[in-house]
């Protein structure tokens, strides 16, 4: 299973319409009957318009990706048409709702009273997930995140289509064992970042040695600006790979870590 999420190189495009449709909770519930052409418009260009990312965070494809998942994902999937200058594309609202977690393996986040606030890290039961799915979202986050399977990838890559970051959820065979062992690895990169470290700066300082082309690490976080001078957050996942979002909020933890320059 994998984590629907756009790579650095995808064209942005940005609502013009917040009172839009577009612009309301996509949680799993129909969208079709109500639904308006809207206006979009492209914000960044970049390289790639197979899939390419509206700023507000929901996932959209060109019409030649369109015309081949549609047969396969009709029933998990609305695709919403928007009207953009250039491009024939469809906002896709995935309406096939799981309940799949195995919370026995899940690093769940409680509230005070108990009750579930979030997931470090999700686990999925695939014995709860129907033979042929390809998109899905889970019920306790489905108004911020889409899955798909390998069933996915495999026509993804087989079209050469660009523009995605499959970023591994869940494999059917990782074990205990190897879970564990992932664990004893992130923790050892850990220890190394800390080991390594400089001289170690406040959260105002970092970001203006980011300002000027520095990379700034902090445990698991980087920081840096690309070469249009936006400035992107960087997290370390269990894989030892990063994921990179565009800095649009700073998390206020954030502001109270020692940073350190690391190269780029």
């Amino acid at each position: 299973m994998y984590d629907l999420i756009n790579n650095d190189n995808c064209m942005e495009l940005q609502i013009l319409d917040w009172d839009h449709e577009l612009a309301s909770r996509f949680n799993g519930e129909s969208k079709k009957k109500n639904w308006t052409l809207t206006k979009i418009k492209t914000l960044y260009k970049k390289k790639y318009n197979d899939f390419p990312r509206i700023i507000i965070g929901k996932p959209a494809m060109n019409a030649n990706v369109k015309k081949m998942f549609e047969p396969f994902v009709s029933n998990e999937v609305e695709f919403l048409p928007l009207a953009h200058d250039e491009l024939d594309l469809y906002v896709l609202n995935v309406t096939n709702v799981l309940d799949c977690v195995d919370w026995e393996r899940s690093d769940v986040r409680r509230k005070s009273d108990g009750s579930w606030a979030g997931f470090d890290k999700v686990v999925f039961d695939s014995s709860k997930i129907p033979h042929g799915t390809y998109m899905f979202k889970i019920k306790e986050t489905a108004t911020v995140e889409v899955y798909v399977t390998d069933l996915f990838k495999k026509v993804v890559d087989e079209h050469k289509f660009k523009g995605l970051n499959f970023s591994v959820v869940y494999d059917s065979e990782f074990t205990q064992e190897k879970e564990e062992e992932q664990q004893r690895l992130y923790d050892a990169a850990l220890e190394e970042i800390e080991l390594n470290k400089g001289q170690e700066y406040s959260y105002d300082d970092a970001r203006e040695l980011a300002n000027q082309g520095e990379t700034m690490s902090s445990g698991p976080w980087k920081m840096q600006l690309d070469d249009q001078g936006r400035l992107w957050l960087g997290q370390l996942l269990q894989d030892l790979s990063y994921q990179w979002l565009m800095a649009v909020y700073i998390p206020p933890v954030l502001l109270l870590k020692s940073w350190h320059v690391v190269d780029k």
